[in-house]
């Protein structure tokens, strides 16, 4: 089914000029071929004005919310295109104009929730991060930013980015604030793609815009990492607040039990170390954070925060090929010593 699908919804972008993306035939592949039993793709159309809104919105309706695989050119640009796949026997005619309608009032909440995001600065949304709690120990979402925030620039001489500080700081204030904007309320996997985006638009320096959208990565297994020196200041210091403040509250998780998901928190946050050959002492870096904390935060729990992310370290190691003891890369090695 799979091989059906995927050869028959890229025969139906040929016919408009267009290709499927290879990064369609994970994921979104294996959920259409689960959902039927007997594929028939169907190729339908929007209108060309909704290619205003930012690509990332179209593409997260399509293929989160209706499951569409999207089209683009060859140079890689949206087309006004999707293919749908139906179950069984269809009039295909009649089934691309139901999902044309009902794809049309997808993008039109879309186009409205973007419309009123845009009638306010980006940084005028972080006040409203107080609704929303974080840990009833820790507080709100906002009391995380400012603790991000206010972490960065010990963080980022420690990193030896002590240039990118100032920038890890701006970013760090802004980089929970698209949490509350209307279009991450409604796709909350555009989360600092949109903060990026507003950014740009109002302004900022691009090297902000760029820090504020590598602090959320890596999100999944396989995604990108940051890259620029504030972007992975900001995205260790976020990490880093979660797993010596969860672990002051709650424990460090179980063999059972990770609610609070700080195994994906603490391999991030050294899978960007890593990448970037950085040396930061891991003992000095969580006792900066445990200063912030608005809770105390024990040498014995600091311990248990050093030991938790050494053993994701020896995983991360593995992962990659190299040994966690004698033989892993000097890289690797500096990136967390103690």
């Amino acid at each position: 089914r799979k091989k059906a699908i995927w050869q028959g919804a890229a025969a139906a972008a040929a016919e408009v000029g267009g290709v499927v993306p290879e990064s369609a035939s994970g994921d979104l592949l294996d959920e259409v071929a689960n959902l039927v039993e007997s594929p028939h793709v169907i190729r339908g159309a929007f209108d060309s004005s909704f290619l205003q809104l930012p690509e990332d919105v179209l593409v997260m309706v399509m293929r989160k919310h209706q499951r569409y695989f999207p089209v683009f050119s060859s140079d890689g640009k949206l087309l006004p295109a999707f293919i749908a796949v139906a179950n069984g026997p269809v009039d295909p005619e009649a089934v691309a104009a139901g999902n044309e309608a009902v794809l049309r009032a997808r993008f039109e909440d879309a186009a409205f929730f973007y419309r009123e995001d845009l009638k306010q600065q980006l940084a005028e949304f972080r006040p409203k991060l107080k609704g929303t709690l974080f840990q009833k120990d820790l507080g709100t979402i906002y009391d995380k930013s400012v603790r991000v925030e206010a972490l960065c620039p010990a963080l980022a001489a420690a990193m030896g980015f002590a240039a990118a500080a100032d920038t890890a700081v701006a970013a760090a204030a802004l980089c929970k604030a698209d949490l509350a904007t209307y279009t991450v309320t409604e796709m909350t996997a555009l989360a600092g793609t949109m903060g990026r985006h507003y950014a740009q638009v109002q302004g900022l320096p691009d090297d902000v815009s760029t820090a504020i959208f590598e602090a959320v990565l890596p999100r999944q297994a396989g995604d990108i990492l940051p890259a620029s020196p504030a972007g992975i200041v900001v995205a260790v210091a976020d990490r880093l607040d979660s797993l010596v403040g969860l672990v002051a509250a709650v424990g460090a998780p179980s063999a059972t039990a990770d609610p609070y998901g700080l195994r994906r928190a603490a391999y991030g946050m050294l899978q960007a170390l890593v990448s970037a050959n950085v040396s930061l002492s891991l003992r000095s870096a969580v006792a900066l954070a445990a200063a912030q904390q608005p809770l105390p935060v024990s040498q014995q729990q600091q311990d248990s925060v050093v030991e938790f992310v050494s053993r994701r370290l020896e995983q991360l190691l593995f992962d990659s090929g190299a040994s966690a003891e004698a033989g892993a890369p000097s890289r690797q090695v500096h990136c967390c010593s103690n």
